[in-house]
């Protein structure tokens, strides 16, 4: 899979990508990246990529002409020429965009080419959304300094779930929110630390035991961090009557 990454402050992920699994999906030839300076396509001599908005209010805005010139270099085309095609996704990053998850991930997963634009100031001109088809994406309700993090943030949920970029595939499919709630609680050796023992049935052996609190566990984790998860969540009779225990438990 490609990923392409259009953004005014490359240095930042000259290390990041390198890291951990990515460096290693890199060198394994699984993963291409392409980070592209958008300041390159800019054409006056200051390099000018934002500009102050129409209406005034204070803030940058970044222009439309860099980033279409950009996307053009990069072979794609403005909707109106443009040819419906799954494998390539056009990104921008945006705290008004829709909220990144794992599905989204998943989505992603099955592109062939991913391009991510790193947003920046109070936004990008609205007329990149006229022009190309992008998804505009935030990875959660705050407000970061720039769309690097956020780029960085999708890259690595996406890359992950690639073929032979996880060691052990199973260790992606019981990630958190791969059933769209939150993971199960995790515990190693030892079995007993300042009086603090493992949960008797991890160790147990009995795997329909084990299935059931890793089930039941995970509820009771969601129910009390993310309940906003479980509302929205189709459930099962079988968790259904563990949300319950969890409930009269707390």
């Amino acid at each position: 899979m490609k990923f392409e990454i259009i953004t005014l402050f490359p240095d930042y992920f000259v290390q990041s990508l390198k890291q951990s699994l990515l460096g290693k999906a890199v060198a394994d030839g699984l993963v291409e990246f392409e980070i592209v300076d958008l300041r390159q396509f800019a054409t006056d001599k200051h390099r000018t990529v934002d500009d102050t908005p129409f209406g005034g209010g204070g803030g940058m805005v970044l222009k439309i002409e860099p980033i279409d010139r950009c996307l053009a270099s990069l072979g794609f085309e403005q909707k109106a020429n443009a040819e419906n095609n799954t494998n390539s996704r056009i990104v921008l990053t945006s705290a008004a965009g829709e909220t990144f998850t794992q599905p989204k991930a998943i989505e992603y997963s099955g592109c062939q080419r991913l391009t991510i634009i790193c947003g920046h100031y109070l936004g990008v001109d609205e007329r990149l959304l006229e022009l190309y088809d992008v998804d505009e994406i935030s990875i959660g309700d705050y407000v970061l300094t720039g769309g690097e993090p956020a780029a960085a943030v999708m890259v690595d949920a996406v890359a992950r779930l690639l073929p032979k970029v996880l060691g052990n595939f199973q260790s992606a499919l019981g990630d958190s929110f791969m059933d769209q709630i939150t993971g199960t609680p995790v515990y190693t050796r030892p079995a007993v630390y300042e009086g603090l023992s493992v949960p008797s049935e991890l160790l147990s052996g009995n795997h329909e035991e084990l299935k059931k609190f890793r089930n039941k566990a995970a509820i009771g984790k969601c129910s009390k961090n993310r309940p906003d998860l479980l509302r929205n969540l189709e459930i099962s009779e079988e968790d259904l009557e563990l949300l319950k225990d969890v409930k009269n438990e707390t």
